[in-house]
């Protein structure tokens, strides 16, 4: 009679890469299981309705400027100027986006408020030369981790890991996005990067290198990789994401199935990232949340991009679809996928945490309404009138309000400039943070 044998105990990381596959697997069996069906991210809005929508915005715009030209000096007057400012926009909120009053905690609260000024004042200690546009894509990524934070019933807090995680996007993401680049030197740069993921000991051959290299080693002194293999794996997933995009910009290598995988593994796993490095090691039905919520933005990103994509050979499921006709069939997908993600995990059920899965599914919504609104011509004139009719704004009110909010942003930041030798208003309020709270 044979003995059987033991099975042998995975490995803590190989089973953490396999957890991950068979969520992403799932998460691409729900997208193709999502039905396509007209639009309805709301109940329909009269045109009076969107008319105040827009007139009050425009106000709110004129406001916000106006307060940020006159920002007091930090102290006592600052609190109140702080004050007014969040009064403003949750009084706009409540009244014409429907705000829950859960918001006035999630999305005005010291946590978000605190956790973005701490990321400025870090990455500005860490990059002085850091431009706006690129602090305030990393500061995205901030804060999708606090509203993980928040679902996960953590305290809102730029961690000196999640800072890291952040600033590692414009450090590597675009560069290796960058068409000036030779294929040669983002195939060297990737290489070395990964194996300094690894654990490898490599050494840096130029300042960006260097750069990335003193980002993950901070990651590296809040988790240790022996004990938390789950953070190393998802962040080798979203380097193998990266290493995979690169074929993005050939053209034809890809079709729309492997480009549908490629965006899932490089969404799933930016998000997975970041929900590793607020828990540690997350459960089945956080990674499920995780792994479709990360699908879900990467989506988002493509379709906002897909005009600009198309236009540079950038090939993504959007750029490629839109050489066939209007978007309409994809659009309509998406925006279900969303709101099955969020509200169809059961690991997230409890009535406590409503208004945070509410907070992520409007930010999402938004998202994509905003690249519809923007770009009407992606999708058929019916679809866009569909959707229009269920948004607070009539697209083409959004967009002027857009140009208009650009240009007095533009203005008062000129103002802060000459007043207190800052770029913008985040700069000026991240000086008075203390770079090593938080």
């Amino acid at each position: 009679m044979a003995i059987p044998l033991e099975r042998p105990v995975p490995d803590a990381a190989e089973e953490a890469a396999e957890r991950f596959a068979r969520s992403c697997e799932g998460a691409l069996r729900r997208w193709r299981e999502t039905p396509v069906r007209p639009p309805e991210p709301g109940p329909v809005v009269d045109r009076w309705a969107q008319w105040r929508a827009a007139r009050e915005a425009r106000r709110l715009v004129e406001a916000l400027a106006r307060e940020i030209e006159d920002c007091p000096p930090a102290g006592a007057e600052r609190e109140a100027w702080k004050g007014r400012v969040e009064e403003r926009i949750r009084s706009f909120g409540e009244r014409h986006l429907e705000w829950p009053a859960s918001y006035r905690r999630l999305v005005l609260g010291e946590g978000f408020y605190r956790a973005s000024l701490l990321f400025a004042r870090r990455a500005r200690d860490f990059d002085p030369t850091l431009v706006a546009e690129d602090l305030l894509q990393a500061l995205r990524n901030v804060w999708i981790a606090n509203s993980l934070q928040l679902l996960l019933e953590r305290p809102v807090a730029c961690t000196d890991s999640l800072f890291a995680y952040s600033l590692l996007y414009p450090v590597t993401d675009n560069y290796l996005d960058d068409p000036a680049v030779p294929a040669a030197a983002k195939v060297a740069f990737n290489r070395l990067l990964g194996a300094r993921l690894a654990g490898e000991p490599v050494h840096a051959v130029d300042p960006r290198q260097d750069d990335a290299f003193r980002l993950i080693a901070r990651i590296e002194a809040a988790w240790r990789r022996e004990a938390w293999p789950e953070v190393w794996q998802s962040l080798l997933a979203i380097h193998r994401g990266q290493e995979w995009s690169l074929l993005q910009q050939e053209a034809g290598a890809l079709d729309d199935r492997q480009l549908l995988a490629l965006s899932m593994a490089k969404g799933a796993a930016s998000v997975w990232a970041d929900a590793s490095l607020v828990a540690g090691r997350l459960d089945d039905g956080t990674l499920r949340f995780v792994v479709g919520y990360g699908f879900a933005l990467q989506l988002l990103d493509d379709l906002q991009d897909a005009r600009a994509d198309r236009a540079a050979g950038h090939r993504t499921l959007f750029s490629t679809a839109l050489e066939r006709g209007p978007l309409d069939d994809l659009v309509a997908r998406l925006l279900r996928f969303v709101a099955a993600v969020v509200d169809d995990e059961p690991r997230f059920a409890a009535a406590g945490l409503a208004g945070v899965r509410d907070l992520i599914r409007r930010n999402c919504v938004t998202l994509l309404v905003g690249a519809v609104a923007q770009d009407p011509t992606l999708c058929s004139r019916r679809f866009v009138r569909r959707l229009e009719r269920r948004w607070p704004l009539a697209f083409a009110a959004q967009r002027r309000l857009s140009g208009r909010a650009r240009r007095r942003w533009a203005e008062a930041s000129g103002v802060l400039r000459e007043r207190f030798g800052v770029s913008s208003l985040l700069d000026l309020l991240a000086a008075d943070e203390p770079a090593a709270s938080g």
